[in-house]
Order: C-alpha cells, then sequence, then structure tokens
C-alpha cells in the first residue's frame, strides 16, 4: 500500500560552522591550520560511523595516516571503528528483516466488510497524487527561504566586491584630474598636494577611531581648497572624497552614536559637493546608499538616476541601481540596468548573476538558464549561480541536468546542506532511491539541530519507507516529531505530523497512530486525508466504529464533494451499515470521478445485490468483466446474479468458464453452485 506523505525540500540555506579549539602554541599559521584541517576530519569520520558509514569513515582516517602515520588519535578513532564494522557485519547476519506489510484479512467477515476493505484499500492506493500536491506546496515554501538566504549570502560577497571596484574607478577619476591640473601649474600642485595631504591625514585619524581629529583634517582641507576655474569638479571630487571616507567609517562604527555622527558629516560633506558641482556622481551615489539606509527607497532611487546620468559609462553604478529597482519591484527596470552593467563589463560575474536572479522572478526561465550559466562561465567557481541552474532544471523536469548542476555545487562546496537535500530530492523524483536516502544522510551528518535538520530526518523517513526499512522509517520520523518545536511553519508541522501517524498506521500501531492523527486535525481541522485515514481505521477495528468513520467521511465529502476517496468510503460505510441506497449512490459518485476504477464498479455491483436490484447488478459486473476478464470473484457473483433471474444458462456458463481457465480457484464454492443448478 503507497504511503501518502510529502517529500519536502529545505528552506533556507544552512551554514555550518565546525568550532576548532586551537592550541596554545603559535609556532606557524601553517601548523593551526593543518591541526584545524585534521581535527575537522576526525569528526566527519566520527559522524559517518554513528550512522553506519563505516567505509566513508575509514576512507578519512585512511588519507590522514598517509599525511600523519603517528597520529594516535587517529590510529585509536581506525581501530574503533573496524572494530565496529566487524560487529555490525555479524550482526547482520543474525538478524531477520521482517517486512511490514499491510493486508486485510476479510475471509471470515461478512462479504460486505470485504468490498469495503477493497475500497479503502484503493483509496488509499490513490492518496499518493495528492500527497504530491503537499510535498511540492511545502518544498516551494522551503525553497523561497532557502533562495532567500542564498541571495542574501550572494548579495553581499557582490556588494563587497563592487564597493572596492567602484572606490578603485573613482580614485582614478579623481587622480586623472589631478594630474591634468597639475601640468597646467606648478603652484597649483603644492596647493592640490596640501589637500590631498590634510585628506590623507584625516582617513589616518578615521581608521584608528579618532573622529574629532579626522574631521580637522577634513575641515581643513575644504579651508584650503584652491580656486579653480573647472566648474568645481576639483571641489567636488574632494569633498566627495572626504564624504565617502566618512560613509565607509559610518558603516564600520562600534556604536550608534558615532555611526549617526559620521552619517550626518558624510550627507553635509556630499551636499557641499552637489553644490559646487551638481553633476557630482559620488556624491549622488553616496546620498543613495545614505537613502537605502534610511529605507528611504524612492529617494535613493533619484539619486542613483542621478549618479548614472552624470557616469553613464559606470558598469558598477548601474548594477547598484538595478539592485534598488529590484528591491522597488521594478523587475523589468532592473533587468535594462543589470543588461546595460553586463555591456559595460562583461566579466563581471555580480550583474550576470542578478540579472539572472531578476529573469528568473518574471519567470523568464530561458533567459534566467542563460543568465545563470554566462555566470558560471565568467566565475567557474560561483556556487550561487549552480545552484540557481540547478533549481531552474529541475523545475523544467530536466533531472539529469539539475543533478549534475547540484553536484557542481557540491564539489565546491561539500558542505553546502541545501544542495544535498535538494540533490536528495531529485534523485528521489528521478527515481534512485539509494542516492536520494545517501545525500539526505550526508545532510543530516552536518546539521545540528535546526528547523532544517527536522525537515531533513522526515524527507529520509518518507524515503527509508518507500525502501521498505519501515523501522528506520519510523525511528527518523518520531525523531522529525519530536524536534517539532523547532519548525515555524503550520503546513510544515502537519506534514511532519501525518507523516509520523501515517508511518505508525502503517506499522500497525493504530493505538500511536490515532493521537498523531487527532493532533493534525487541531492544528488543521480541514485536513481530509486525515479524517479518510481515521476514517478508515475506525472502519478495520473490531468492532467496526461506522458511525464514527461515516462522520469523519461525509465532513471531507462536505468540504470537497468531488473527493474520491471520501465518497468511496461513504459507499464502503454505507455498505457495511446496510444502508445500501446511500452506499450505491456514493460508489456512483466515485466510479463519476474515476471511471476506470473496477474495485468500485465491483463494490458498486455488491451494493446493488444487497439492495435486491439484480439487474443492474448484471449490468455492472459484465462492464466490470470487459476490462478485466481475469476477475474471477466477479464471475462467481454474476453467476449468482444469473440465479436470482433465474438464468440458471448463463449462470452455468461462467461457472463452467471458470473451471476451465482457472480450475482451482475456489473449486468447492464453484462445484457446490453447479450443483445447486442441476
Amino acid at each position: 500500500m503507497n504511503k501518502k506523505r510529502a517529500i519536502v525540500i529545505i528552506c533556507g540555506v544552512v551554514v555550518l560552522v565546525l568550532a576548532v579549539v586551537f592550541t596554545l602554541s603559535i609556532r606557524s599559521c601553517a601548523s593551526n591550520k593543518a591541526m584545524s584541517s585534521t581535527n575537522n576530519t576526525i569528526k566527519l569520520a566520527e559522524n559517518y560511523a554513528s550512522l553506519g558509514e563505516y567505509d566513508r569513515a575509514l576512507g578519512l582516517l585512511d588519507e590522514l595516516l598517509l599525511k600523519d602515520g603517528d597520529n594516535q588519535d587517529v590510529i585509536g578513532l581506525l581501530n574503533r571503528i573496524v572494530k565496529q564494522k566487524k560487529e555490525a557485519e555479524a550482526n547482520s547476519g543474525k538478524t531477520e528483516v521482517s517486512n511490514v506489510k499491510v493486508d486485510i484479512n476479510t475471509s471470515d467477515i461478512t462479504s460486505g466488510l470485504n468490498s469495503a476493505m477493497s475500497s479503502m484499500q484503493d483509496a488509499l492506493n490513490q492518496s499518493k497524487m495528492q500527497a504530491e500536491e503537499s510535498r511540492k506546496s511545502m518544498e516551494d515554501f522551503l525553497k523561497k527561504q532557502d533562495e532567500k538566504n542564498q541571495e542574501e549570502a550572494a548579495e553581499k560577497l557582490a556588494q563587497e566586491q563592487a564597493e572596492q571596484e567602484r572606490k578603485r574607478l573613482a580614485e582614478e577619476k579623481r587622480k586623472a584630474q589631478e594630474e591634468e591640473l597639475a601640468k597646467k601649474n606648478a603652484a597649483l600642485k603644492k596647493e592640490i598636494d596640501s589637500v590631498n595631504e590634510e585628506i590623507r591625514l584625516g582617513k589616518t585619524a578615521l581608521a584608528t577611531g579618532n573622529i574629532d581629529e579626522a574631521m580637522k583634517h577634513f575641515e581643513k582641507a575644504n579651508s584650503i581648497m584652491p580656486s579653480i576655474d573647472d566648474n568645481g569638479q576639483f571641489s567636488a571630487s574632494k569633498k566627495s572624497e572626504i564624504a565617502e571616507s566618512l560613509y565607509d567609517a559610518a558603516q564600520k562604527a562600534n556604536s550608534k552614536e558615532d555611526k549617526a555622527k559620521l552619517m550626518k558629516d558624510a550627507v553635509e560633506m556630499a551636499k557641499k559637493a552637489i553644490a559646487d558641482n551638481p553633476n557630482d556622481s559620488v556624491s549622488h551615489y553616496i546620498l543613495a546608499q545614505n537613502a537605502i539606509d534610511e529605507n528611504n527607497l524612492q529617494l535613493a532611487l533619484s539619486e542613483m538616476l542621478k549618479a548614472v546620468q552624470n557616469d553613464p559609462n559606470n558598469y558598477l553604478y548601474y548594477y547598484d541601481l538595478g539592485k534598488l529597482q529590484y528591491r522597488l519591484k521594478k523587475y523589468t527596470e532592473a533587468v535594462s540596468s543589470f543588461t546595460t552593467s553586463c555591456e559595460k563589463n562583461n566579466k563581471f560575474a555580480p550583474s550576470r548573476y542578478n540579472l539572472g536572479i531578476t529573469q528568473k522572478q518574471l519567470k523568464n526561465d530561458t533567459a534566467a538558464l542563460s543568465a545563470f550559466r554566462k555566470t558560471i562561465d565568467i566565475d567557474p567557481r560561483h556556487e550561487k549561480a549552480y545552484m540557481e541552474l540547478a533549481r531552474l532544471l529541475k523545475k523544467r523536469n530536466d533531472l539529469a541536468g539539475a543533478i549534475e548542476a547540484y553536484s557542481n555545487v557540491l564539489k565546491l562546496n561539500n558542505t553546502n546542506t541545501s544542495a544535498l537535500t535538494e540533490l536528495g530530492s531529485t534523485y528521489y523524483q528521478n527515481g534512485n532511491i539509494l542516492e536520494a536516502e545517501n545525500n539526505y544522510r550526508k545532510a543530516l551528518a552536518l546539521l545540528s539541530l535546526s528547523e532544517e535538520q527536522i525537515l531533513v530526518k522526515y524527507n529520509l523517513s518518507t524515503i527509508l519507507f518507500d525502501e521498505n526499512k519501515f523501522e528506520d522509517a519510523e525511528k527518523y520520523a518520531k525523531e522529525a516529531y519530536d524536534g517539532i518545536n523547532n519548525v515555524k511553519n503550520d503546513a510544515s508541522k502537519v506534514n511532519i505530523i501525518y507523516n509520523y501517524a501515517l508511518i505508525l498506521d502503517k506499522n500497525g500501531k493504530s493505538d500511536l497512530a490515532i493521537p498523531c492523527y487527532m493532533e493534525v486535525l487541531k492544528i488543521n481541522p480541514n485536513h481530509n486525508k486525515t479524517k479518510i485515514n481515521l476514517g478508515v481505521m475506525y472502519m478495520t477495528i473490531e468492532p467496526p466504529n461506522v458511525d464514527t468513520a461515516l462522520s469523519l467521511f461525509l465532513q471531507v465529502y462536505n468540504n470537497q464533494n468531488d473527493n474520491f476517496e471520501a465518497n468511496n468510503n461513504l459507499g464502503s460505510a454505507y455498505l457495511l451499515n446496510e444502508d445500501y441506497a446511500n452506499s450505491i449512490k456514493f460508489f456512483q459518485n466515485a466510479l463519476k470521478i474515476d471511471s476506470k476504477n473496477d474495485d468500485v464498479r465491483y463494490n458498486l455491483a455488491k451494493a446493488y445485490v444487497k439492495n435486491g436490484d439484480y439487474n443492474n447488478a448484471k449490468t455492472i459486473y459484465l462492464d466490470l468483466l470487459k476490462t478485466d476478464d481475469k476477475n474471477w470473484d466477479a464471475y462467481i457473483e454474476l453467476a449468482k446474479v444469473c440465479m436470482q433471474l433465474s438464468d440458471n444458462t448463463n449462470a452455468e456458463k461462467y461457472l463452467i468458464y471458470i473451471q476451465e481457465k482457472n480450475p482451482s480457484y475456489k473449486a468447492s464454492e464453484v462445484s457446490s453452485l453447479l450443483g445447486s443448478l442441476n
């Protein structure tokens, strides 16, 4: 019986931080790094061994011993793991694995109950399609969280790179202007040098945290600014340089008071620069950054546009403009800005990557794929671009391509738990259950207690169930359930609890499953699959509690009258309750929803028989045998119906047909029926 549950993907990027305790020895940095690497490898080997991955653990320790054959810690751990492996191998030969199989024995109960059980099994089998919808919903939720974290990490790195490059370009431009001025007048060069020296001293004071001293030098630089007939370009460039230094210091300030003072001074200096030269792009850029810090995005956009207009060849300004437009959800404009940035510098990977993110937001997946691939061409180690490429390929059902892209992420960073879990999900979708399990286990070895760890355990339990590893499946499902308080989203909580209840149910632990199902309904009173499962459980207990089952099925039906499971199980429940008219009604409904379902057709015929409507019963049995001519029970029941209709000729024909085609099938009953015809 197929298990109903959702396979999720972990939302959010999880960065594993391994704390390494350094020794007090400071002989060399290289020695400390080597020790850190060794300790990390030892911990990873211990994790693998605890999960039963002995060969992986031993492989890591072998590599360490090749580098340092006298390391007693490594030798001791290797001996312990070899011993554990031998014990595990010895135990595996003695242990019988019992595959739990859910089956319903109906040989000693009424034919009506037999029909109900068949109907319920079919209904549970139908649930896999509904579970897939739940899986996708939960996966999308978690992926959005993870994508947000991925984008923030990539954005931070890109911002640092872009800021360094922008400063370099601005400095080159300033120096070029000063050199041009100095060529014209030797005396002027001396004045320019004096201004630059005061600015240098101010920057030095800022670096040591002496803000007041820095401002003295900056103010002096401003006061000795030479008068040059250049439309204020030189004085504006020097003031914008001071403003930029103050802005940078504000970002690194240790106190709120210092940051506020530095920002105030930076903005004032930038405004002075613009007063001298309204076309000073650097100052407009600084005012834009300040507006962003104050969350005044419209003002920031206005200032950023001025920066671009006054320095139209600066690819970094277009890049920052694109990011701002993206934040304002002006995605089409952002695409234009990122595209222009790429045209100005086709080797700048952050612009190309952000172009892909924006195209993805616009659902231009083909353009997004192209942007991510070009990002990788520029920077083959761009982990986030590979990640986004993998997600889009998976979305397009190019599972082989997605697997390759996720694998490339892990070549760059084998501790990327998001890549491991999403690769596990992709392998599962591709039918490679063993690789799915392997990747989920790797992710678990790297995760501490967290929402991500709980959801990985949930995923792993579903994989193990599909592999018929029922004991392990229940273990991880329970661990996920026990860690439910670490999960924030109610939909995720429902899936985790429902999954645990379902596994308990299928493992025959109905006394434990029922409270979990009830817990699901406390969080989500409209969880239809839980009500269906509970109803089936109440119908199969001894004695059956049909009234409670009917109540649960009717709740689902009233909420969703085209629900196949609700209609089919209502037909079975009313059949058990000997309410044949309603049983016929709901089996008919179920057959309209799934016209090819022969189990429903068989049960409908049985309901007609119980209601004394033999002609309709005969019609339904004949329809069933057209699509399933090996349904021997249907032949027997059809023969009985013919006998009720005094059509002994056809009754005999069907019974003899069974004896000819399958002589051993219920031979005693068939012979008895034939004997009664004589």
